[in-house]
């Protein structure tokens, strides 16, 4: 086999707003609002940091997903990861859009069989371990 030609490295400056080998855009505007409140008042009134999860955004890339999905492969099920965010709200959201439980811990497991699964269903990849013999 030939040995490739070194090339030494090339900085090359990546002006916002034009169009360039990497994409259109590479920085993006402040979120100002989520769902219609002011992100200054939502600070002013919890305090700095502050995480906000928005169930109207939640429900519509779910809604988004599953109809980009389904409409090319109609057994498509999609399982909402516990590791990703156990919140009982967020968990309750998916599962009411009809996402089951994807769970990988004895943790994630025993919270979705107490509170969240009653009727969705569960997508375990918890490592077992056969007693020895």
């Amino acid at each position: 086999m030939k040995k490739l030609q070194y090339e030494r490295p090339v900085i090359t400056r990546l002006n916002t707003g034009v169009t360039n080998k990497f994409g259109t855009k590479t920085e993006y505007a402040p979120v100002t609002h989520v769902d219609g409140n002011l992100v200054e008042g939502l600070i002013a009134k919890y305090g700095s940091p502050l995480f906000v999860i928005s169930e109207k955004t939640m429900r519509k890339t779910y809604k988004d997903a599953n109809r980009a999905f389904t409409t090319r492969y109609p057994k498509v099920q999609f399982a909402w990861s516990y590791k990703t965010n156990y919140i009982n709200a967020v968990c309750n959201v998916f599962h009411q859009e009809g996402s089951w439980a994807e769970v990988v811990s004895g943790f994630e497991y025993h919270k979705a069989l107490k509170k969240m699964c009653r009727e969705a269903k569960l997508f375990s990849m918890v490592p077992t371990k056969q007693k020895p013999i």
